[in-house]
């Protein structure tokens, strides 16, 4: 299954130079729990809300005086648009990382994956699995 699904939604970025009070705006704007970082085009930092509460909140900073840049974590794993979903899983599993920025070959962030969308869609091929099984059983019994 290829990652395209995954990039259906826009890509919700942020500049490593906005403040945290800037990212926080956008942060609630698009009901988010974390924002791409970019910098001319490329991936550069992923900032999430856990990274504001402890390395902000947690530590007294200023939000209006700190830079998205000094809290995000900076050259997040990421994967190609054109990697499977087992590799998408098997990569997320290996990094222990519930959230993943893909990439396309010039490593602008075009698409975004969490631990949630892998639920979902995991919980949509169990329901239609149980569903075909169902239908199966149902057949035979007529």
């Amino acid at each position: 299954m290829s990652l395209e699904m995954f990039c259906k939604r826009p890509v919700v970025s942020v500049s490593p130079r906005s403040t945290v009070y800037e990212a926080c705006q956008l942060l609630k704007e698009e009901n988010l729990g974390c924002l791409v970082a970019q910098e001319d085009g490329q991936l550069s930092g992923i900032l999430t809300d856990r990274d504001i509460a402890i390395k902000v909140s947690g530590e007294g900073k200023d939000p209006r005086q700190t830079r998205v840049g000094e809290i995000m974590t900076p050259n997040p794993a990421r994967i190609s648009v054109d990697k499977s979903l087992h590799d998408l899983t098997t990569l997320m599993h290996a990094l222990h990382v519930r959230r993943m920025p893909i990439v396309d070959g010039g490593g602008k962030a075009v698409g975004f994956v969490t631990l949630d969308d892998l639920i979902v869609l995991l919980a949509d091929e169990m329901w239609e699995m149980g569903r075909t099984v169902s239908e199966t059983i149902l057949h035979k019994a007529a």
